[in-house]
């Protein structure tokens, strides 16, 4: 028999709460987050705090911006250590708040494979399917690898980079899908590029994917991986540092010098037995204490990171689970089962699906593959082509931001400052709060010449997003160019603190190194650049100017001639020329060659520079030079002549040019035979005026000079036997100059080194 109150219930009108959920649900995908938040409340409170709904009611303030609010709606119920959800959006509004040790705190509280998704307090009078069907359930596996890559966005904010990259691992290893976990790692410069190779191998895309899906993410995945590291040559093992063809002995030793700087960590860094003893307190000291930082600076394994992830997964199938605390791994017998395997249900016959190669030709036109053909041309230095394909890329979406910083970087090699201008203008108007706004605004100031506008634009570039690393390295160049060693290395080492996987900034602070005439700090940059991008042609054309600082010339000549072939190789595989930018590669070899004493061999490479880059003061000279020391003292001025047309004010050029006419002048006083006596007295008497006859005999003794070789001046002639007269005067005095390079500094390092 039914009772009153019963009776009563009937005849009352029922209230649908699930057509609350369902506004609150359609509201947030309209984006009309406060009527979402309104009805939000309401269900909170018809539902008795149900734990999903006090989520979707912080969710809906965290949208709003209201984070503390949101944090005290899931605080005040305790749901931050009972919930998995609450759990991780009370951690994420305390990291968009900027609270990041709050942040780190809410995440270390509990063991958040210990947290289930429903548990806490709710009317169990119901029952929580028709909650499920208007807020769908999502996978656990994702809101784990969301937690983890959280956690380790907050240890990276706070400059604990060892635990934030162990952290990203882990949710890679909870979810393969996690793209913003690989790119905080590469982007980031996180890992060393066998260090990127040795994740690609182990994370479980085979447990979690089908064979053509694994296929498909692997193909995305490694289209973000370094570019620069294959592009030169390709590697058999991560350990092992490839060897180009017709290498010697050198090879060898530097090969072991690049193995010794891997192992910085655990070992001292070995000094170069050519560097004298004494120099250790002429180094100077910032550049001391940027190695014995990344000396001193914990070393990443890779492996660790990886060991704890398959952990994490292969513990969970047999009820207990292993955590990653701070200090190490921890067991809990008392966690949830969490499989590693993720069985997802069979593809219907009614869904969408492709083949799989027609899957791989459709995503050839994806942006995140097409930026990375771009990104790779960018790096073999073909900025034409690059520039053309990102312009087809930002036609389809003009604010990709991955492809305006390879943009940015073009059209600074270009010195294209027009077009810089109007894109560092677009993204200001736009993207006033973005770093990448500020960093275009940077380099075009800087382009333009304009340093003390470009440092400030540059460093609220930075203060905007600090982990910005192109920024830094901006930062940097910003200083360098206006000779200021010391600000521009500390800028640089920001960068090395924040690219762990880049070379470019120990790259940078070689060079520096080598400017102040710091030969033996910059090898050890360079060594430490090498052991991150094996043989990479920058390096490499940097570290021949060292050797050459050194007077270790063939050494200089044989690395400066493998750097040569590998760019040649690069051109040859884009079907282009040599690009200008490898002209100072090419003045630098005829450097060597001509310090070798193989002078044709330097005036062709000379001459192959002239080729690329015509007006070109600084190879005239050299062409002269070179033409000076073979004897053909003609040439020499002349080419000093073209040289002075270009850049009047050269001390070098005017110099030699001046030493050249003396010789000249007194070759012109050696007595002038020919081999018919009474001809030449016959033509002796025809001149008229003291012009005429310095006229005539200047053109005959250059012809006949020219004729004698590089060795011989004149021809004398007794009784039918000729005799060579050797220039010993002219020879002696460039050998001098030649080997005082302090004081005429004709290749100095700054001459040299390559603008990168």
């Amino acid at each position: 028999m039914r009772t009153d109150t019963t009776r009563n219930m009937d005849s009352q009108e029922l209230v649908d709460i699930d057509g609350y959920r369902r506004i609150v649900k359609h509201s947030t995908e309209l984006r009309r987050y406060q009527t979402a938040l309104f009805w939000a409340e309401k269900v909170t409170v018809l539902s008795n705090d149900d734990p999903r709904d006090v989520y979707w009611e912080a969710q809906c303030m965290f949208l709003l911006r209201e984070y503390h609010r949101a944090v005290h709606i899931i605080r005040s119920r305790q749901l931050e250590k009972k919930n998995l959800l609450c759990y991780y959006l009370a951690a994420e509004c305390m990291t968009e708040a900027k609270e990041y040790q709050e942040a780190l705190n809410i995440l270390n509280s509990v063991d958040c494979e210990m947290l289930g998704l429903s548990t806490g307090t709710r009317d169990d009078s119901r029952d929580d399917v028709e909650t499920s069907t208007v807020y769908e359930e999502p996978n656990r596996n994702e809101i784990l690898a969301s937690v983890y890559f959280l956690k380790g966005k907050v240890l990276e904010a706070m400059d604990n980079r060892i635990l934030a990259m162990d952290c990203y691992v882990q949710a890679l290893h909870k979810s393969v899908y996690c793209t913003e976990a690989l790119d905080a790692l590469v982007q980031h410069e996180m890992l060393m590029p066998w260090e990127e190779k040795e994740l690609m191998q182990h994370i479980p895309m085979t447990q979690q994917c089908t064979e053509a899906e694994r296929k498909v993410l692997k193909c995305l995945y490694e289209s973000k991986l370094k570019k620069y590291y294959d592009s030169i040559v390709p590697h058999s093992s991560a350990e092992q540092t490839p060897i180009m063809s017709g290498n010697s002995n050198f090879w060898h030793e530097l090969k072991e010098k690049m193995k010794n700087t891997k192992n910085a960590e655990t070992s001292k860094l070995s000094t170069s037995s050519s560097f004298a003893q004494g120099q250790d307190q002429q180094i100077m000291s910032p550049a001391k204490k940027i190695l014995e930082d990344l000396k001193n600076t914990p070393s990443y394994l890779i492996h660790t990171s990886l060991t704890k992830a398959s952990l994490l997964g292969s513990t969970g199938a047999s009820g207990g689970s292993t955590t990653l605390g701070e200090t190490g791994l921890t067991n809990n017998s008392t966690r949830k089962e969490t499989p590693f395997r993720i069985n997802r249900p069979p593809t219907s016959a009614s869904s969408y699906t492709i083949p799989f190669s027609q899957c791989m030709d459709k995503l050839e036109t994806s942006i995140d593959l097409v930026i990375a053909q771009a990104e790779r041309l960018f790096y073999d230095c073909e900025y034409k082509l690059c520039i053309k394909m990102l312009d087809a890329i930002l036609k389809r979406d003009p604010y990709h931001k991955r492809s305006l910083t390879v943009q940015i970087g073009c059209l600074m090699e270009l010195r294209d400052f027009n077009r810089l201008f109007y894109v560092a203008h677009k993204l200001v108007d736009f993207y006033p709060d973005d770093a990448i706004s500020w960093y275009a605004v940077g380099c075009y100031y800087d382009l333009i010449g304009k340093s003390d506008p470009a440092r400030r634009y540059l460093s609220k570039a930075t203060t905007l997003d600090r982990l910005f690393g192109p920024a830094w390295l901006a930062y940097g160049h910003s200083f360098a160019k206006e000779n200021e060693h010391d600000q521009a290395m500390a800028a640089y080492f920001k960068a090395t603190q924040l690219m762990r996987g880049c070379h470019l900034p120990l790259l940078y602070i070689g060079v520096e190194c080598g400017l102040t005439k710091n030969p033996e700090m910059a090898e050890k940059f360079f060594n430490q650049a090498m052991a991150i991008a094996p043989l990479d042609v920058y390096v490499l054309a940097e570290l021949a100017v060292i050797k050459f600082e050194y007077e270790q010339y063939e050494n200089a000549e044989e690395v400066l001639r493998q750097t040569l072939d590998m760019v040649r190789i690069m051109a040859k595989q884009n079907n282009e020329q040599l690009s200008t930018r490898w002209e100072p590669l090419l003045n630098n070899l005829g450097h060597c060659c001509r310090k070798n004493k193989k002078y044709e061999e330097a005036l062709e490479f000379h001459r192959w520079a002239l080729s690329l880059k015509p007006l070109s003061a600084a190879t005239y000279t050299a062409i002269g030079f070179v033409q000076a020391l073979m004897g053909q003292l003609y040439e020499a001025v002349d080419s000093f002549h073209k040289s002075l047309s270009l850049k009047r004010d050269d001390v070098f050029t005017t110099t030699f040019l001046k030493y050249v006419i003396e010789d000249l002048a007194e070759e012109q006083s050696l007595p002038f035979y020919t081999i018919d006596g009474a001809e030449e007295e016959q033509d002796g008497n025809k001149k008229t005026t003291e012009d005429g006859q310095d006229d005539e005999v200047m053109i005959t003794s250059m012809d006949k000079s020219s004729d004698a070789g590089p060795n011989s001046a004149a021809v004398s002639v007794t009784g039918g036997a000729t005799e060579n007269v050797p220039l010993l005067r002219v020879k002696l005095r460039f050998d001098e100059c030649d080997s005082n390079a302090s004081a005429l500094s004709d290749t100095s390092a700054d001459d040299m080194s390559m603008d990168i």
